[in-house]
């Protein structure tokens, strides 16, 4: 219920992406049982997005970092969402990201109004004229699939808006409910994806020499025809450990799992919520508990190394949650995205890791901010990349 009102989703994303959730399902289902068959895929684009986007650099050269991951994920997203068509577009990425970034900014300034007022106030804000934008873009592809259009081998298309249209309801089935739910989920996909792997890497460009090269060999021994496969990635515990405690570390904001209490509420100790009240999990304290991590204010890439998972135990992955672990938050409702986010971040990192040496320029460090109780990495920090010979 609350990251309803955080993001005000029924006014920022869309009354039918606030209330007919349907597309909780069609994450859960065909784009998680998917993410292995369309690996390959999601390496070609990466593939072509870091050459568009850092080259082959000979010298070091700087890179706008968070900028260029916000694009490729965009790109790896999209190109499981909507093909090949839309995925390389430019304006269609960039409205695609700068809607993900105004959905926060708007759900800010529309928290502070009356709710009969939300409606004509969003009006007003950019975040709607980004989905009248997003919607232009696609209507003509949701058209065609409306219109039974089939792929090239004449089945139907396996694809993001083929599984919308699979499950919607009837009343979701036209062109502007599901050009809205696509922008919905490309802002849950590129948003957050950026903003993780970009704070991982912020860590590796600063301990280059401790961990670029455990980590590549890391990758290294694991290809398979010297290719990244969906195997490789299953195979790199190192890899997972930097990737987790680099969410321990940097978190996603001073709260987690907020909720809104609908009707009063009764603990086992007495305490009471009333109706309305909010909750949360103070996730920024939970991963600096020093009765819990040792050093907890010393980032750790191997912290959660394990070679070997004992048996009856659970590895300490990325995806896995626990309490006090909050990344993709925990409990009845993890995040259900987070199977493809980290399948993402972890082909995207073996990529940069087999082709680029990189490091912070002398005398910088990433800066993050907060909006609200809300973790941002700094968006402006250039990195140094330098092509491998």
């Amino acid at each position: 219920m609350s990251i309803m009102k955080q993001q005000q989703i029924p006014f920022t994303m869309g009354y039918g992406v606030g209330h007919r959730t349907y597309h909780t399902a069609v994450v859960r289902g065909p784009i998680t049982q998917n993410i292995i068959p369309k690996t390959p895929v999601m390496l070609d684009e990466a593939l072509r997005a870091f050459d568009d986007l850092i080259g082959s650099p000979v010298e070091e050269t700087p890179i706008a970092l968070y900028s260029a991951i916000a694009m490729t994920v965009a790109r790896v997203a999209n190109r499981v969402y909507v093909g090949t068509e839309l995925c390389r577009n430019e304006e269609f990425l960039r409205n695609a990201t700068d809607y993900a970034e105004a959905v926060v900014i708007s759900a800010e300034v529309l928290r502070n109004f009356p709710e009969w007022m939300k409606g004509f106030l969003v009006r007003l804000l950019p975040v709607t004229s980004y989905r009248r934008q997003g919607r232009r873009f696609l209507a003509p592809l949701i058209q065609d699939r409306l219109d039974g259009k089939l792929d090239a081998n004449g089945e139907k298309h396996k694809d993001l808006i083929q599984w919308l249209i699979d499950a919607a309801p009837p009343v979701e089935k036209t062109i502007p409910q599901l050009a809205e739910r696509v922008m919905a989920l490309n802002v849950a996909s590129i948003h957050t994806t950026t903003m993780t792997f970009t704070a991982a890497l912020y860590h590796l460009a600063a301990e280059p020499t401790k961990y670029t090269l455990t980590l590549r060999e890391e990758v290294m021994a694991n290809l398979e025809q010297g290719e990244i496969t969906a195997t490789t990635l299953s195979k790199l515990p190192k890899m997972e450990s930097f990737l987790r405690e680099s969410g321990r570390f940097d978190s996603s904001g001073l709260m987690s799992m907020q909720r809104n209490a609908r009707k009063e509420f009764k603990f086992s100790d007495g305490t009471v919520l009333p109706p309305g009240s909010k909750i949360g999990s103070p996730s920024l304290f939970l991963h600096r508990d020093p009765e819990v991590f040792e050093d907890p204010e010393v980032f750790d890439g191997l912290r959660f190394y394990q070679p070997y998972s004992e048996p009856g135990t659970k590895p300490k992955t990325m995806l896995n949650t626990d309490v006090n672990f909050h990344l993709f938050g925990h409990g009845r409702h993890p995040c259900p995205g987070r199977f493809l986010a980290v399948h993402e971040i972890k082909l995207m990192f073996a990529i940069l890791l087999l082709r680029y040496d990189i490091r912070l320029k002398p005398g910088t460090k990433p800066q993050p901010f907060y909006i609200g109780t809300m973790s941002l990495p700094d968006t402006k920090l250039e990195v140094l990349f330098k092509a491998r010979k």
